[in-house]
């Protein structure tokens, strides 16, 4: 598989060009490039099949690579290496793309290259990435479901509810959406808009919540009339969260 590494900093592409020699002997690095624009220009002569990409660079960031490509001309897989915030963290895991932290780990590359060669979705997700962190308020969470990936606008969420090994999205168009992953691999969302866990069974969308009842220990009302359970531990950050909420 041939690959190019897209990185500002020298070293940083020398220590995964590496890591990438030592460990991953499929991987064939073809080029190092400091910038988006050598970077282009480097997929168009080169053809490769995987891009290994810095977010934060001098000029033009790495989110922008693609807009210097037609849909028709991006034949090629992205993983993003960077030191990003917990916040960017938080958009790469809800658009479902390859990701790894610096310092990179040969186990975290690992799995950020099977992520990719299972998707068949990469286009879509990439672009569920910009929009996430180019457009705050229009945030999308990619659900893997057994037929593909569905985009899914935060803000057509209700809440989530938990059932065993599997998490079922409730949405405004009266839709439900199964997921084969544990309520808890979606916490994250808390820290991308209005959501809360408020029970070991339900994360709820706090824009979609239309009363708070206090009978039998404190009952949210969503806007489908689900009434759902608030744990006692967390009526406070319920309280908290409704603060800073943004409407």
């Amino acid at each position: 598989m041939k690959a190019i590494i897209v990185d500002d900093e020298i070293n940083a592409r020398l220590s995964l060009r590496g890591i990438l020699e030592e460990n991953f002997s499929h991987i064939q690095i073809v080029n190092e490039c400091k910038d988006v624009p050598s970077a282009v220009k480097a997929i168009h002569e080169l053809k490769p099949e995987l891009v290994f990409l810095d977010i934060s660079m001098p000029g033009y960031s790495g989110l922008e690579l693609l807009k210097f490509f037609d849909e028709s001309q991006i034949n090629f897989k992205i993983i993003f290496v960077t030191a990003f915030s917990e916040y960017a963290i938080n958009a790469f895991e809800l658009s479902a793309v390859g990701y790894i932290l610096k310092p990179v780990r040969v186990d975290a590359l690992e799995k950020a290259l099977q992520k990719i060669m299972n998707s068949n979705h990469d286009l879509e997700n990439l672009k569920a990435l910009q929009n996430n962190m180019e457009n705050p308020l229009e945030k999308k969470v990619a659900l893997n479901t057994g037929d593909g990936i569905t985009f899914l606008e935060l803000n057509d969420i209700l809440y989530l509810k938990a059932d065993g090994s599997y998490t079922h999205f409730y949405t405004t168009n009266r839709h439900r959406i199964t997921i084969a992953k544990k309520i808890s691999d979606f916490e994250r969302l808390e820290a991308m808009g209005n959501f809360l866990r408020i029970h070991r069974s339900h994360i709820i969308n706090l824009a979609r919540i239309q009363k708070i009842l206090k009978q039998d220990g404190g009952t949210v009302v969503m806007e489908n009339g689900e009434l759902l359970s608030i744990s006692a531990d967390r009526k406070t950050s319920l309280f908290e969260k409704f603060q800073n909420l943004k409407l």
